[in-house]
């Protein structure tokens, strides 16, 4: 189990504990002392990644609505799961993102704060989510507020899907101009052909790639060889959501200089000197929770 829970009562810390039963059932307990009533119950669910985690944070909020009455429930769900199972692609597969929701929704949380979603279509499946956006998210690194927002390094979106989010990022930190990728993924296989560049002059610039999600890389590496071949002086990329199923060094050693991610999935012990971590602890207090 990945996740990491932490509870709050009235912006009070609430001490818990967790395990493994001999099956491999998963256990929680909170083991300090539960109030009769609070206004505020505040769950944090980062690096949720499969259904022994949810299981874990159902049995805390099963926990406490049992011993105390809470009149308003907030869970902070940085990395939202299923979340590129997001409609039936072929025959055969689930709309995988819909059946986490039902669940999800089963616990009536109030607000349900989200980081960067993948999918659109998260919105309308999760009972009153809020989404705090990739620029919100991003800004919270000095590094990349200051590089961008001085032309330092120019943006760049992987793909025609990311042009949204990249216009909204591109008004929040003020940067002048971005450069567009494509690229072809088959529907069935998830395999990556014909990376192109479609706009934008990055010869002698700093280029830095912006994506809510990274897992083994793929995009990012013939992102960058495209990039380089058409004169890009280095290569960065930031990404939301880290899941690195390759390490770190598998993009490092294929073209990126550098990558910055938040903390929603990352470990905060995650260490390298070409890799900077975003606390989603900032990201949260910045957003006003």
């Amino acid at each position: 189990m990945t996740v990491k829970l932490t509870l709050e009562l009235d912006d009070k810390p609430v001490a818990l504990s967790s395990g493994v039963f001999p099956d491999g059932a998963g256990w929680l307990k909170v083991t300090d002392p539960l109030p009769a009533s609070a206004r505020l119950m505040r769950i944090r669910a980062a690096a949720l990644r499969d259904m022994n985690d949810f299981m874990l944070l159902a049995q805390l909020v099963e926990a406490v609505r049992h011993v105390t009455n809470i009149a308003f429930s907030h869970l902070e769900l940085p990395w939202l799961p299923w979340a590129r199972q997001d409609r039936h692609m072929v025959p055969g597969d689930s709309f995988a993102l819909k059946v986490f929701a039902r669940q999800l929704n089963a616990l009536a949380f109030d607000k349900v704060i989200v980081l960067d979603p993948h999918s659109d279509a998260a919105a309308a499946a999760i009972d009153n989510m809020l989404a705090v956006a990739q620029q919100a998210c991003l800004l919270q690194s000095e590094t990349l507020r200051e590089a961008v927002g001085t032309g330092r390094l120019m943006l760049v979106a992987p793909d025609a899907g990311a042009l949204k989010k990249i216009d909204a990022v591109v008004k929040a930190t003020g940067a002048a101009e971005y450069a567009i990728l494509s690229k072809v993924r088959d529907v069935a296989s998830g395999a990556l052909t014909g990376f192109s560049l479609l706009a934008g002059d990055v010869k002698g610039k700093d280029v830095l790639i912006v994506d809510d999600l990274c897992d083994a890389g793929g995009t990012f590496i013939g992102s960058a060889q495209v990039l380089r071949e058409a004169g890009a002086r280095s290569v960065r990329l930031y990404v939301t959501h880290g899941i690195f199923s390759k390490g770190i060094e598998h993009l490092l050693n294929n073209g990126i200089d550098a990558v910055y991610t938040t903390t929603s999935l990352a470990s905060a012990a995650l260490r390298h000197p070409q890799l900077e971590l975003i606390d989603i602890d900032a990201i949260y207090s910045a957003s006003g929770r």
